[in-house]
């Protein structure tokens, strides 16, 4: 697991980097928030906050961000602004305990890959913790496709309109990203999965809001 004092610096690094990004594009493109938010999808009050440092985008957030304004998923969290395109013959090696981490309601996400730009994958290890007592679920809804496998544990998958279903080690799930869905541990010692994500457009739902 990741130890609480270096994940609350890579939270802080992640806001403060999509934070100035949006305040860079906006001052540079002339966009008012309303603008960014007919963009991305991301309702004008959570642009406001994000921009602001008051709150740190979830993930779903993040990928609404980055289709919308043509950032690769992993430059947004590290700051950077340009529009790459993903190179001929490009490889990226992870090694174990490496990549890019960041944290919300869900769980704590390790991205992998992340020094190559524009990929039209977002591969990730997240560990989901088993769903607190009294706790709302934890609900994400993004654009494109998902696919989950099951490293350890025992995992409770739950998308609408289907009822919640547990995955066991090994198990797998292929599913429509743009539907709420979330995860969490059945177990006291928490879980964890491979997700690995296609964003299928630059162009974010309509019906995707904060």
């Amino acid at each position: 697991m990741i130890e609480p004092d270096v994940l609350g610096e890579s939270e802080q690094s992640a806001t403060s980097s999509v934070a100035r990004i949006l305040s860079e594009l906006r001052r540079e493109n002339g966009w008012t928030l309303a603008e960014v938010s007919k963009r991305t999808g991301v309702s004008i009050s959570a642009l406001s906050k994000i921009e602001n440092g008051q709150s740190q985008p979830a993930y779903s957030v993040l990928t609404r961000l980055s289709s919308g304004l043509g950032l690769d998923f992993a430059d947004l969290l590290e700051g950077k602004a340009g529009r790459p395109s993903f190179a001929r013959a490009a490889r990226a090696i992870t090694r174990k305990g490496e990549g890019k981490r960041l944290k919300n309601d869900m769980g704590i996400y390790r991205l992998l890959s992340t020094e190559l730009a524009a990929k039209a994958l977002t591969p990730m290890v997240i560990d989901i913790p088993p769903r607190a007592e009294n706790s709302e679920p934890a609900r994400s809804a993004h654009s494109g496709e998902e696919f989950v496998f099951v490293l350890s544990g025992d995992v409770i998958f739950e998308m609408e309109p289907y009822t919640p279903v547990v995955l066991a080690e090994g198990d797998t799930v292929y599913f429509d990203a743009a539907s709420s869905h979330g995860f969490y541990s059945a177990g006291p010692g928490g879980a964890r999965i491979l997700s690995i994500c296609y964003s299928g457009s630059n162009e974010a739902p309509d019906y995707l809001t904060v």
